[in-house]
């Protein structure tokens, strides 16, 4: 199950990568290129309790070292609703709903994590993306672009998307919102242990 989760969560999860990939054409910066794993950055107890249905376990999926420098992992976890809607089978995951977070470590002081942010702009300018980006207050910077909100903060970018057709939460965000500050707090703890790493060294 966790294998088919990633492989029918990558239609959802390629317009992330692609995002990263427009990022890319800045040249990275040398620097110390460190792991992360999106999947420690949100708990099944926090995702239960923001959309209010329980979910599966986490499935990961790295993509590892990046041409432009980045660091990328991609988590999902599935939703269990109770009264799953019908959202159709040409529909991520067959129509099964699901939570899925994306993020990238950017070269430490390398300023690229901005890349990400920007390429949903352009994206949305293109007419790649329906919707047109909207600031959200989370992090160094945030934007809505529709199906989600990606943030940076520091080195680091994320994006978090929430396919819930069942939710009677009106979905401009809400969801993606509950679940940004357990993340954001995740970072910022990540951060305080590199730079104590980091001064000891």
């Amino acid at each position: 199950m966790r294998s088919a989760v990633i492989s029918s969560a990558c239609a959802l999860g390629l317009f992330f990568s692609a995002a990263a990939e427009r990022a890319a054409a800045t040249i990275a910066v040398p620097g110390a290129s460190v792991a992360i794993d999106a999947c420690a950055l949100l708990r099944r107890s926090e995702i239960s309790q923001a959309i209010g249905a329980p979910v599966g376990q986490p499935a990961r999926q790295d993509a590892g070292i990046e041409p432009d420098g980045s660091y990328s992992s991609s988590c999902v976890w599935e939703i269990h609703a109770a009264n799953p809607a019908n959202a159709g089978a040409s529909a991520p995951l067959g129509g099964k709903s699901f939570v899925i977070l994306h993020a990238m470590q950017w070269p430490r002081g390398s300023g690229l994590a901005h890349g990400f942010l920007d390429a949903f702009r352009k994206a949305a300018e293109n007419g790649d993306i329906p919707a047109k980006t909207i600031p959200r207050n989370f992090g160094d910077e945030a934007l809505w672009w529709g199906d989600g909100l990606a943030v940076r903060k520091y080195d680091v970018s994320f994006g978090i998307s929430v396919f819930f057709p069942g939710s009677t939460v009106d979905h401009t965000g809400v969801l993606e919102e509950r679940l940004a500050p357990h993340i954001l707090q995740r970072l910022e703890k990540r951060a305080s242990h590199m730079r104590q790493q980091h001064s000891a060294q």
